[in-house]
């Protein structure tokens, strides 16, 4: 049996300045139409099925044995290795986006 995983760590910044603060409501209550996005990169799935920050991060990982239908697993392998990680970022994805799993 494997050894159980680390928790996951949180880094603890130091708390905002009052200027900090008052940067970040400022640029809060501006309207999306003047925030210039155009130095910012897209944000989209890379080869392997997952996104940028979900690739920079160390998660911790448990082992498990699952069954998988046949269609689902052909679909997860189409794009070659790492159809495992795929799989973990598609249902990290669907948490993230509300996916209502109760009423599956």
């Amino acid at each position: 049996m494997k050894k159980m995983p680390k928790e996951y760590r949180v880094i603890d910044f130091p708390p905002l300045t009052e200027e900090e603060k008052a940067e970040l409501n400022e640029m809060a209550s501006r309207p999306a139409s003047e925030i210039n996005l155009s130095d910012i990169p897209d944000s989209k799935p890379n080869a392997n099925g997952g996104f940028y920050y979900i690739q920079s991060l160390k998660m911790p990982k448990t082992d498990i044995h699952t069954k998988i239908d046949n269609d689902t697993l052909e679909w997860l392998k189409q794009a070659g290795k790492g159809y495992q990680a795929r799989l973990n970022n598609v249902l990290r994805w669907a948490r993230m986006n509300g996916c209502p799993v109760t009423a599956l």
